[in-house]
């Protein structure tokens, strides 16, 4: 079974010396190494021998990648055809060139390799760490770094984010001990280097029925659902940890996920463009997305777009392109968008009435799909009787959407999906037209229109292909879109857009980078 595994062996010494960090007060000596060494090797044989697929990251509490045998433990468990990634959390003062030419020595797939790299301000140099991911990039592997949140080191992580490439991920881990919360201004900072550090200021109240099926590994084959789990499994050599009650597997001893490690796979929380392991810390970004507007870009009720989520949709344009998919006509949907209207390549509107190209290279399209209308007079009839409000949006001659907008309260409510049918016959609105409700709003297009229709229209003509696209949005009337394409998400007020509370900050957008 392919799932994310975490390794954390016997190891709890360290070659750093950081203040912070018990494990820097461990004295080093052979016989512990000996039998960390014993443990991962008892890991990896098991691993080999079940098969098992998936990602393996090694968690340890002290410097892993300092001892070759750790490398050739990696390099073995890549080797297994199901296995997509493997890797480890380190300081990255190890010997790059030499520890990697042990990896592929022992026949290590590099392709598979994705390092997690932590700069540590009180023990190394900016100058000297970004040297050693020079050297990372030199051979091509996958890595992420990043540091802790502490306010006085801004300076160091800043000049260390700008001698890194664009490209290279850079996390802010919240600091921990904390006795005050951030300043605005601090946040915005580590918000300037780090576009997902607001999850690390959320609370993620621990919940066992939104686990991913993770399996966290100690040196004696303890298992648990995440490094900070205090729920036992099972032991992973005698495969009791594989047979589990589905009432034991909700059943979370934790008030909160309070790191990376734990939030990062809740199946509740999906933090985008992570992919299937998100515990790597390293995205991957699509060629191309489409983001719904109402609710998603824009919070419901809501004129325009924030500052928040412009400044990250200015970061996303760097790395992909950026369409619409919304139920919005073309000039609402401007309108609600103009501070980052020129970073939008096109997109879909009304529903897919119309969709349309444009972008930097010069080419354009803008293509609406004409509707038959003879029945909005009998319409036009019922609006004072049924108390809605009527909105015909046309390109030159061409009607491509009807709205119809109900604003009696009570008689909304009492629209269900029986009393919706009953008034489309009364209407005697055609086939050839397409009715999609959405709360208290009535839209008509033709049909075979759609979000994803229009999407896909796009996709054909820009060549993206299906894996190369992910799509966001937050109502029922995404769901098409958001089932097609892989890496998408839906957002919602109780996921990927609260801010935590405690931190007096508040981001109306739903959309985080």
């Amino acid at each position: 079974m392919k799932r994310q595994w975490y390794y954390r062996g016997s190891l709890k010494f360290c070659n750093y010396s950081c203040s912070y960090c018990p494990f820097s007060k461990k004295a080093f000596h052979l016989q512990g190494l000996k039998k960390d060494q014993e443990a991962f090797s008892r890991f990896t044989e098991r691993m080999l021998l079940k098969e098992n697929g998936g990602a393996v990251l090694v968690v340890p509490y002290g410097e892993a990648l300092l001892y070759s045998y750790y490398w050739e433990g990696l390099a073995a468990l890549s080797q297994i055809e199901a296995m997509d990634a493997v890797g480890a959390q380190s300081n990255f003062s190890f010997p790059v060139g030499q520890m990697l030419d042990v990896y592929e020595a022992h026949g290590g797939a590099l392709s598979k390799l994705r390092l997690w790299g932590t700069f540590h301000p009180e023990m190394t140099s900016v100058e000297q760490f970004a040297k050693q991911c020079r050297l990372l990039e030199e051979r091509r592997v996958s890595f992420c770094v990043g540091a802790v949140g502490v306010p006085e080191r801004l300076d160091q992580i800043r000049r260390l984010r700008g001698m890194l490439p664009d490209a290279v991920s850079f996390w802010i881990n919240r600091m921990d001990g904390r006795k005050q919360p951030y300043a605005d201004a601090e946040i915005e900072a580590f918000m300037d280097i780090d576009a997902y550090f607001w999850q690390e200021l959320r609370h993620h109240k621990a919940d066992g029925r939104h686990c991913a099926d993770n399996r966290f590994v100690e040196a004696d084959g303890t298992m648990r659902r995440c490094n900070i789990s205090r729920q036992v499994l099972g032991n992973f050599y005698d495969d009791s940890g594989f047979r589990i009650e589905e009432g034991r597997m909700r059943d979370c001893k934790r008030r909160e996920c309070s790191c990376y490690l734990a939030y990062c796979n809740r199946t509740d929380e999906p933090i985008p463009f992570m992919g299937q392991y998100p515990a790597f810390r390293i995205p991957t970004y699509p060629k191309a997305v489409f983001f719904d507007i109402d609710g998603t870009l824009v919070p419901k009720g809501e004129k325009q777009i924030s500052k928040e989520t412009e400044k990250r949709l200015i970061r996303l344009a760097k790395r992909c392109d950026i369409y619409l998919a919304t139920s919005l006509p073309l000039r609402p949907a401007k309108k609600k968008l103009a501070p980052v209207w020129h970073l939008i390549r096109g997109g879909v509107f009304a529903n897919g009435g119309r969709w349309g190209i444009w972008g930097p290279e010069g080419r354009r399209l803008d293509v609406a799909a004409p509707m038959e209308a003879y029945w909005l007079e009998r319409v036009r009839e019922k609006k004072e009787e049924y108390g809605f409000s009527l909105h015909v949006y046309r390109k030159g001659a061409d009607i491509y959407k009807v709205t119809l907008l109900f604003a009696r309260s009570s008689y909304t409510a009492a629209l269900s999906e029986e009393r919706r049918s009953k008034l489309e016959r009364e209407w005697k609105i055609p086939d050839s037209c397409r009715v999609v409700w959405e709360e208290n709003c009535m839209q008509v297009t033709k049909r075979g229109t759609g979000k994803l229709e229009g999407i896909l229209e796009i996709c054909r003509e820009m060549g993206y292909q299906r894996e190369e696209v992910a799509a966001f949005g937050d109502s029922e009337n995404d769901r098409e879109m958001l089932a097609y394409f892989p890496g998408s998400i839906r957002v919602g007020a109780d996921s990927v857009n609260e801010w935590n509370n405690e931190q007096r900050r508040k981001d109306g957008s739903c959309f985080k980078e």
